[in-house]
């Protein structure tokens, strides 16, 4: 129940009780000048003493019939506390007609037993009690042996109570209608607590039957002319206590058990799932919005009409299901099995075909098949998930490959046969599977030629284009020709054969073994780094040139140094100094510091090894482009 449904409950007992009460202080004193038939009261009397004892009945009946479904404490002994006071109500009725006096003592032993009984049931927690058979008849065999008790008490002592007769309203009397309604008092203030601490709305109608019991027991103590009021109030507050036995038993599971298929619901309605349920005919009982949609179909719609005038079934090879198929289905699902299907093409009734993964689990009732449950995935994205999958393996093992080939385009220095006087190491690291860095060097009759490059971009496109500008470099680099020759020709070539976005860098070299001067010339490229063994400094060599491809033509120019002993120039690409995103004052700087923290008395191939950890370390571990580092020294 929602919190406004609640208050508002709570405004009409208020209100209810309000108009109680000034009834009850309006009769305190109006009633005794109100004069009624002898006729007419005797008539009214009997038939309120009729309603409590019907209500007594019913209250025992549904604690009698509710308690196997709730195992509570309170609710049998609540049935077997009505038991006996409907019994004694029966006998004061029966004696009505015949003694009215001592009627009256079955009366007042009636209502007494309600009283201490409902002050014992409302004074302690409900509890939920183990499952035995016989409990019921014990509850109520028990309630037996005490109406039995009392009424043979009150039979046998009537004419101790009584007395003579010539007092109708003895102050025993009096005090045994005072007591039961101190009673009353005592259980509506424990029924209040109990509703203060929350809970359904039950405790409301007792909080007002216990009122109204109360309001009646004082108006009974006070005899003639309110006598009539006090039953009046007292069968009222027998009618709460049907209202609170119906709300108890009947309204608030029945607002749980519809609070509790809203939640299923949801949940059913917030799967990824379809959900559906048939009845042993294959009519659709019930299905939640994504069944609906691998359906094609409007859940409401679709309710009491057949599966299969909505959707079609195809085998494994393509055909559609037959009879003789369904009815093996059918077989299976009768003998309990569940049945689990991968994959299935469902064919909607608008010609939309999926593949559908199905679940089908048989309802058994009785040994019998009354209905199954269907639950449907929609293996649409799955399927097209593996198909991605696959491609993306295939395109993994191509672009390795790729990379298998790239790599052997790269020579090694430990492959190439060096002359004496040269040492050269080379690492190159690709930033993704294939690289845009290349490099080259070659053996002449009496030099070594050495060239580095870096494509723009990176991926498939740069590693295509490296391998062609390879191919044009290898094919144009002669014995004697000038570095910035090399540099026009492909620099023409680039400008012919690749797209207008992308461009090279490079930087060639030359070195002569008799005159010991390394020529050199630059397309756009990082200044190569030479290093003077004997002052041990790092000197830049810069050359006028700009990336090939940019332009037709270009004249590029060549510059030379002389190589002492020990000295060697060092070649590499921006990915070794550039930190992408961040600005670097001097790249070049970076490099000649990390050079003079190298240990250079070892092979070049250690040495760019050692640079290259270096370079690792500057970058923090994390490489966003390619990286070459190229050295070649004089011995």
């Amino acid at each position: 129940m929602n919190e406004h449904r609640q208050n508002r409950r709570m405004r009409l007992h208020s209100i209810a009780a309000v108009l109680a009460t000034t009834l009850f202080g309006v009769l305190l004193f109006a009633a005794g000048r109100l004069s009624f038939p002898p006729s007419f009261y005797h008539s009214i009397h009997l038939a309120l003493g009729l309603a409590a004892v019907v209500v007594c009945w019913l209250v025992a009946m549904q604690g009698w019939a509710v308690f196997p479904h709730t195992l509570s404490m309170e609710r049998l002994v609540m049935g077997a506390l009505f038991f006996s006071s409907g019994s004694l109500f029966s006998f004061h009725f029966l004696l009505s007609f015949a003694d009215a006096g001592e009627a009256s003592l079955f009366s007042l032993a009636a209502r007494f037993t309600i009283a201490w009984g409902l002050l014992f049931l409302f004074s302690r927690p409900d509890e939920v009690m183990e499952r035995h058979s016989g409990q019921r008849w014990q509850a109520f065999l028990m309630a037996l042996v005490y109406t039995a008790a009392i009424g043979l008490l009150l039979h046998f002592t009537a004419s101790l109570w009584l007395g003579d007769g010539t007092s109708r309203w003895p102050l025993w009397w009096q005090a045994g209608e005072g007591t039961v309604g101190l009673l009353d008092a005592a259980a509506a203030a424990i029924v209040w607590r109990r509703y203060r601490q929350g809970g359904s709305s039950s405790p409301l109608y007792w909080l007002m039957a216990l009122l109204l019991f109360a309001f009646g027991q004082v108006l009974l103590m006070l005899g003639p002319g309110h006598v009539l009021w006090g039953q009046l109030y007292e069968v009222a507050g027998f009618l709460y206590v049907l209202r609170a036995m119906y709300v108890e038993t009947i309204e608030k599971p029945y607002v749980e058990l519809k609070q509790h298929e809203q939640q299923l619901e949801m949940m059913a309605n917030a799967l990824g799932e379809g959900l559906m349920m048939l009845d042993r005919d294959g009519q659709i009982v019930w299905m939640n919005p994504e069944a609906g949609r691998l359906l094609g179909v409007v859940p409401d719609e679709a309710k009491g009409k057949p599966l299969f005038s909505f959707v079609s079934l195809a085998g494994p090879n393509g055909d559609a299901w037959d009879w003789k198929q369904l009815r093996y289905v059918v077989k299976r699902l009768k003998s309990g099995e569940v049945i689990r299907v991968e994959e299935e093409s469902f064919c909607r009734y608008d010609g939309v075909c999926l593949p559908v993964s199905y679940t089908l689990a048989p309802v058994i009732e009785n040994g019998a098949l009354t209905g199954l449950v269907a639950v449907l995935r929609d293996m649409t994205e799955k399927k097209e998930k593996e198909r991605l999958e696959r491609e993306r393996e295939q395109l993994d093992f191509e672009l390795s490959l790729a990379a298998n080939m790239q790599r052997a385009l790269l020579q090694t220095s430990s492959e190439a046969n060096l002359p004496s006087y040269v040492d050269i190491g080379v690492l190159s690291v690709p930033a993704r599977v294939l690289s845009g860095d290349f490099y080259r060097f070659s053996v002449h009759q009496t030099s070594v030629s050495v060239g580095i490059a870096d494509v723009s971009g990176k991926g498939i496109p740069a590693a295509m284009l490296m391998t062609l500008m390879k191919f044009i470099l290898d094919r144009t680099v002669h014995y004697g020709t000038q570095p910035h020759v090399y540099l026009d020709l492909l620099n023409r070539f680039a400008y012919d054969y690749t797209e207008p976005s992308m461009f090279v860098t490079m930087f060639v070299g030359n070195y002569n073994e008799k005159t010991h001067v390394f020529s050199y010339a630059c397309a756009g490229h990082e200044p190569a780094l030479l290093y003077r063994a004997k002052t041990k400094q790092c000197v830049p060599l810069h050359a006028k040139g700009c990336a090939l491809g940019l332009f037709p033509q270009f004249s590029f120019e060549t510059k030379s140094v002389v190589l002492e002993p020990g000295d060697f120039v060092l070649l590499y690409t921006d990915g070794v100094t550039e930190k992408r995103g961040e600005e670097v004052a001097d790249g070049f700087s970076v490099l000649a510091s990390m050079v003079t923290r190298t240990n250079l008395d070892q092979p070049a191939s250690q040495v760019v090894h050692d640079l290259y950890e270096q370079v690792k370390a500057y970058h923090q571990y994390e490489q966003k482009d390619d990286q070459t580092l190229l050295l070649l020294r004089r011995r």
